[in-house]
């Protein structure tokens, strides 16, 4: 190589360079898409809408939130996972997306860990199981009991990877013939439990809300080690004798591998900015979500520590993911 090559070669080095920093500098520069790998109403709907006006509030950004339900959440986080690492599409993450369905769907999933890099964690709640309201009965034994009278099939809804584990879970730990119905998003379970079409079913509570203020949807156990600060007179599983019943329903924001830790630290100030507003305080509290501090460092641990759960989970319980 000549040294002019060198030279011109080193420039054009530079000169890239120059123009990737000033792309971080001025970041953001145009729309930002947030996918939603759920459906309306989700969760994941929910946070999404709430994080994009803390991307205008805290960044100036303006941000669109990007509906692409289906196959269990996988088909929105591929997309993420293969846009380009700029910024720009973002995955409102969840404990399906991000950790069930890795083990769950090992033999087809298009991602991996490594696709994404996390930029925050927005919410964790355990996920709660709910009964249809013509189903009496105060704990999960004596509506199981209600509603199989007269040979009358059991089924329990499920909106994610998460919940179909947890569905089951309640088949293997209860003995009884429960059938999973598979939905795209927990509102679809929930809209099909109003409607007396299925028995019982697992949701986060943002989802469930709206349910639950019109009676549509009964909250009967929670699957955590303690009772939920604003549902106290719903017992554990534990304490309905389901030993071992430990499911959590969380979102966080990540972005595509590769994207420049100077984006991703903008993205991480838009997450604290939300978690301090009253709107999303409000929200966590109505919903009993825990609280979080939005660190970067915390939610790399947690993403990871959730990782090795479901991995775990999936192995003992001998669950297959379905779509």
């Amino acid at each position: 190589m000549t040294t002019t090559t060198a030279r011109r070669l080193a420039g054009i080095a530079c000169a890239l360079a120059c123009t990737t920093a000033q792309a971080q500098a001025d970041y953001p520069a145009k729309p930002i898409s947030i996918v939603v790998t759920f459906g309306a109403g989700s969760g994941s709907d929910v946070a999404a809408r709430l994080y994009a006006k803390a991307l205008k509030d805290k960044l100036g950004a303006t941000a669109v939130v990007d509906l692409k339900p289906g196959a269990a959440g996988m088909i929105g986080a591929q997309a993420v996972a293969r846009a380009a690492p700029d910024g720009y599409t973002l995955l409102m993450g969840s404990g399906t997306v991000n950790a069930a369905n890795y083990p769950l769907f090992r033999d087809r999933i298009t991602y991996q860990p490594q696709s994404f890099a996390v930029a925050g964690i927005l919410y964790t709640s355990p996920a709660t199981l709910f009964a249809a309201r013509e189903f009496k009965g105060d704990g999960v034994a004596e509506v199981l009991a209600e509603a199989g009278r007269g040979g009358r099939k059991l089924a329990c809804g499920s909106g994610n990877a998460v919940t179909q584990v947890a569905c089951e879970m309640l088949k293997r730990k209860t003995g009884l013939d429960i059938v999973t119905v598979n939905y795209k998003g927990n509102a679809q379970s929930l809209t099909d439990l109003a409607g007396g079409q299925i028995t019982v079913a697992f949701s986060d509570l943002a989802a469930a809300a709206p349910f639950m203020q019109r009676g549509a949807a009964r909250p009967i156990a929670v699957p955590s080690r303690s009772r939920h600060a604003t549902l106290p007179q719903v017992k554990t599983f534990a304490e309905q004798g389901i030993a071992d019943f430990d499911f959590l329903s969380w979102n966080g924001i990540f972005v595509p591998a590769g994207t420049p830790a100077e984006i991703i630290g903008k993205l991480n100030e838009a997450v604290r900015h939300l978690l301090t507003t009253p709107e999303w305080e409000n929200l966590r509290l109505s919903t009993a979500g825990l609280k979080v501090s939005g660190e970067l460092k915390e939610a790399q641990d947690f993403v990871a520590s959730e990782i090795a759960k479901w991995e775990r989970y999936v192995r003992e319980s001998g669950v297959k993911g379905s779509e």
